[in-house]
């Protein structure tokens, strides 16, 4: 345990508060020590609805993790999702002015500084950027270029935007539990940690993260997230379609989709004409109703979403770069036929995420739905540097100094992260 470094992750979605705990061994590798999960109804698309309660929420489910695993951290990587995020590509050029041409950290530092955005809209902030690729005198690498020679140094980053007060609002509550933030990870960057290999990352993949609250649309290409879009339709918009649709309880109308409710089914399919049984508001009884009934619930909010994924890959431009398929993670990758439709309209071959490359994960979480929260362990353990460590390398000097830049520009964390 003395070489061990503790992780710790909390996820913040719209329908649960989900904490991790992992061990990196330097002989085991990434082991799962604790996880506990807390139904949570403080907070909405990412943001904090309800303070005090979204406070206690966190405190249940981080003493429960911290109680199973036995361990015990106040330094943490927080997963946050939302409506209200966006991103960007950004581009920056460094002359290189040395008399013997070598790049040094500074010069990485500089012109990674340079890239990230300053006309941001009042009440936005960085939340974190990730550097894409260097150029060095136009040679592209997604290596560190310094000790390189060279005259002219250029660095594409990927920028997370979000709103200041929903940052504000989780540090808060994080704050009433003595918890400090590592860093704030976009859960489309942390499920992609947990669900692609190497070869979907560079090759070009399509990453969908289906939430409660919202769904998030992501590009891998070259190795990094090069695009990103949040869609403000989740899961629960089927569970509030089934409630008002047919007069039932928000409990019954979870209970049907997961018991009955498919993304899609072909028009004539002889399952539709079967009945199910449905407990309809004042009725002790269940009453019979027909599966077509459902679907002809569930189907329209199907092609809306189909609609706004094709829109959001379609605005990316980088449809024709993708040699992959698509994967889709969180709790909607659940929903039965979902896979299926999504792969009859993309035209690519599409599957479902499960987390890998953690220890010690009982089936119940190596499910699409843990994708993310799994992730941010991942994420943690390539970048947080040990403590005796921190200031040492490449990485720790690049992070530093645009975390002070950050710092400044902001007053919140937004730490980039070079690959």
């Amino acid at each position: 345990m003395a070489n061990s470094r503790i992780l710790l992750g909390i996820d913040i979605g719209s329908t649960k508060i989900a904490t991790v705990v992992g061990e990196l061994h330097p002989s085991r590798g990434l082991i799962l020590r604790g996880l506990s999960v807390v139904q949570t109804q403080s907070v909405s698309r990412g943001t904090i609805r309800d303070l005090n309660q979204a406070a206690r929420d966190i405190d249940d489910s981080f003493s429960g993790a911290m109680y199973s695993s036995g361990l015990s951290s106040d330094s943490v990587f927080v997963g946050i999702t939302g409506r209200d995020l966006s991103s960007q590509n950004s581009r920056a050029t460094l002359d290189i002015n040395h008399p013997e041409g070598e790049v040094t950290r500074e010069d990485v530092a500089e012109v990674i500084t340079r890239s990230l955005p300053r006309d941001l809209r009042e009440g936005q902030q960085i939340v974190q950027s990730m550097v894409r690729e260097f150029a060095l005198d136009g040679i592209r690498t997604n290596r560190s270029p310094v000790g390189m020679i060279g005259k002219r140094l250029e660095v594409e980053t990927h920028v997370v935007i979000g709103a200041e007060n929903q940052i504000a609002n989780i540090e808060r509550a994080l704050s009433r539990l003595d918890l400090k933030v590592s860093s704030y990870v976009f859960n489309l960057i942390a499920a992609g940690e947990a669900v692609l290999s190497a070869e979907d990352r560079n090759a070009g993949c399509i990453l969908l993260d289906f939430g409660g609250g919202s769904t998030n649309v992501g590009i891998f290409l070259g190795g990094t997230l090069a695009y990103s879009q949040c869609i403000p339709v989740g899961g629960m918009n089927y569970d509030h379609d089934l409630k008002h649709g047919l007069g039932v309880s928000f409990e019954e109308a979870l209970r049907i989709k997961r018991s009955y409710g498919k993304a899609w089914l072909e028009s004539d399919n002889d399952e539709l004409e079967e009945f199910i049984d449905v407990k309809f508001y004042g009725r002790r009884e269940y009453d019979k109703v027909k599966r077509r009934r459902i679907y002809d619930i569930m189907q329209p909010r199907t092609e809306e979403l189909l609609e706004h994924i094709i829109i959001a890959l379609n605005d990316s431009g980088l449809l024709p770069r993708i040699a992959g398929g698509a994967v889709i993670t969180g709790g909607g990758a659940l929903l039965r036929q979902f896979r299926r439709y999504l792969q009859r309209h993309l035209g690519r071959q599409v599957r479902v995420g499960l987390p890998t490359g953690i220890g010690h994960v009982l089936d119940e979480y190596r499910t699409p739905l843990y994708a993310s929260t799994l992730g941010l362990l991942i994420y943690g353990s390539k970048y947080q540097e040990p403590e005796s460590e921190s200031t040492a390398g490449f990485f720790g000097d690049v992070t530093q100094a645009l975390r002070d830049l950050l710092g400044g520009m902001f007053g919140r964390r937004g730490q980039p992260q070079e690959k």
